[in-house]
This record gives structure tokens, sequence and C-alpha cells, in this order.
């Protein structure tokens, strides 16, 4: 899909928002999630459009953008990779996981690869402990994960690109 089309579908969803939430603040999270879909991650330009579309400040936006840990205010990869280390996943190996994760990607966690593959980010509980140690991939739940199995789905994230 090219850059025009894909900016006339998100402002489609942009102008639906004040119908599905007639209080313009109940929008911010749908259309920072739209913007960060179209954009990799939430920009300043896409700060100043949500603050103008809500009437917030930008500093307001910017402190909820930075709250919500599902929305990145630095571009990441194209697959995220969050693994889980609360206590019940560290218990269970998850700080061995992201060791692993570093060294396999060769970037350090909350970087982008090299080849713009993939980002691995530590998430405070993923809400996955039944499954531990967890993961979200681009946010979808896997777990419980070994080291074996981690490799295995970086390297699958990597051949995907």
């Amino acid at each position: 899909m090219n850059d025009k089309l894909n900016r006339q579908v998100l402002q489609k969803h942009l102008a639906q928002l004040p119908a599905t939430h007639p209080e313009r603040r109940a929008a911010i999270l749908p259309m920072m999630q739209a913007l960060q879909i179209e954009r990799g991650y939430l920009d300043d330009a896409a700060v100043e459009e949500v603050a103008h579309f809500t009437g917030l400040s930008t500093t307001e936006v910017e402190e909820l953008a930075t709250f919500y840990s599902l929305i990145y205010r630095r571009p990441v990869g194209r697959h995220v990779l969050r693994v889980c280390d609360s206590v019940c996943c560290s218990l269970r190996g998850a700080d061995q996981l992201l060791v692993v994760a570093e060294k396999y990607s060769g970037v350090p966690l909350g970087k982008v690869t090299p080849d713009g593959a993939f980002s691995v980010l530590p998430s405070i509980c993923l809400g996955l402990c039944d499954q531990a140690p967890a993961a979200l991939v681009d946010g979808e739940a896997v777990g419980p994960l070994d080291e074996a199995a981690l490799q295995a789905l970086l390297q699958r994230l990597q051949v995907e690109g």
C-alpha cells in the first residue's frame, strides 16, 4: 500500500473517532495507536496532531504516551519482542532470556537491529504469569519460553524481516 493511500485510510479512521468517542479526550489512545501503526512509532508530529485533535497540550499527550508501554516514542523494529521481566517471569528465567535476546540481536535492549528487523524490550508484567516466562511478539502472547524457543523465535523474526 502506498503512503498516500495509507494516509487516506488513517485520515478516514481519525475522522470517525468523534462519532465513536464523543468526548474528544476519550479518543487519545485510539488516535495514538492509529498514528503509531501508520508511522511505526509516535513521533513529535503525531503528538502535536493528537494534541490539536483532543484539545490537550503536547505535554499532556506526551505524558500519556510515555505512560502506556505499548506506545513507542522512538523507532522500533518491524517486529517487537517484549519479554516480561516481572517477579514471576524472572523466577522462571526471564532475566536469562533477555541476555540471550540481547546477545542474539547484537544490540542493547530497546534498540533496533541494524537490519531493522526487530527490537527486544523488557516489559514489566504482561499478565501472563501462567505462561512464565512469557513474552509478546508483535502483540501476540508466547510462553512459556526457554532459550531454545526464544532463539527459534528470533530466527523466525529475522527471516520474516
